[in-house]
């Protein structure tokens, strides 16, 4: 008997208008609109019924904590599958993505390390797969929806993907996928060999490099940036300052409860300044937490160099002493504003 087809939202993830640098090219996006909504339904009748066999790996963190600097580390340093950015193009067809990718010779790619708010340059370099992500667990954007959103996502229809995903690349899938902080539960119970590795940053340094961010994508500091939990309209009237300390507790509290439930061996725990002063450690971890789950993925090298620790002194002298407040103000009462 045929598998059901994969379904999924046919519309793309629509994003505010963001600054000059980082706007999108409209013709370009109808363009890879197009070509993903004539490819997907040959991708959706190509996927096989296989099993899963290789473990899934997600890196997880509040946004701005280093989860990007992490993706690019495990992408360059262990022999697993990731999701460049030639691959993303391919959202509703990651599958042919990936063969494309395979067939061009850009899916091994050293890395540059660098990126600018979590967006990356050069073809094979790693990519969050946000439209993928916003299409399947079916957030028009990127605000937390209730819990029972939650048995709206076809569970059984995005682990046809990543087995697919992983049979093709013959190794395992690692993501860096934002929305999934809230289903990390879900999306073990749907694919047992899951597995993550939460990134952890000081809350006051990440709460200052999102509002870096704001100013830096959208032109001030009044608009929201990234993850929005607690709804489109969470803390709408408080300043900057305190939105962004909110922010960044309401989601190290998801994460944690997330952990807390899953454990340790579900759940491995890194510092951003641990992976800065030693990136090979953190990559020691990474592949014993796959190792655990079913596959010890090669080396694809043998030493890093240190990364130096982005600062944000250049908003701190502005904000830092308001954010400091509103951590301290706010970190007993994180969870009664949340319900606003």
């Amino acid at each position: 008997m045929a598998s059901a087809p994969v379904q999924h939202a046919r519309e793309r993830r629509c994003d505010p208008p963001l600054a000059d640098p980082f706007s999108k090219d409209p013709a370009a996006e109808r363009f890879l609109e197009h070509l993903n909504s004539v490819l997907a339904p040959y991708a959706d009748a190509d996927y096989a019924d296989v099993d899963e066999e290789l473990p899934t790996l997600h890196v997880v963190g509040v946004p701005r904590s280093g989860t990007t600097l992490l993706y690019q580390t495990i992408a360059h340093g262990l022999d697993v599958a990731y999701v460049t950015n030639l691959v993303a193009a391919f959202w509703r067809a990651p599958v042919y993505g990936l063969l494309l990718a395979q067939k061009l010779g850009v899916d091994n790619a050293a890395s540059s390390f660098g990126s600018t708010f979590g967006r990356t340059a050069g073809i094979a370099e790693p990519h969050e797969f946000g439209y993928f992500w916003n299409a399947h667990l079916r957030y028009p954007d990127l605000c937390e929806r209730p819990p029972e959103h939650e048995a709206t996502i076809d569970w059984p229809g995005l682990c046809r993907v990543i087995v697919n995903m992983a049979a093709v690349a013959g190794k395992p899938m690692a993501f860096k996928p934002m929305l999934l902080m809230w289903h990390l539960e879900a999306a073990v119970r749907s694919m047992p060999r899951t597995c993550m590795v939460w990134i952890r940053r000081d809350p006051a340094e990440t709460a200052l490099s999102l509002l870096r961010m704001r100013m830096g994508m959208f032109g001030t500091y009044e608009r929201w940036a990234s993850l929005r939990p607690g709804g489109p309209s969470w803390l709408e009237e408080e300043p900057p300052a305190r939105q962004v300390a909110l922010q960044v507790l309401r989601l190290e509290r998801t994460l944690e409860d997330a952990a807390a439930r899953l454990g340790p061996e579900r759940v491995a725990t890194v510092r951003y300044e641990e992976l800065c002063a030693d990136p090979m450690s953190v990559l020691a971890q990474t592949r014993d937490l796959l190792a655990s789950h079913g596959h010890t993925p090669a080396w694809r090298r043998t030493s890093l160099p240190h990364f130096e620790r982005h600062v944000v002194d250049d908003v701190r002298a502005e904000f830092g002493s308001q954010v400091e407040e509103a951590l301290a103000s706010c970190s007993e009462a994180g969870s009664g504003l949340a319900q606003r």
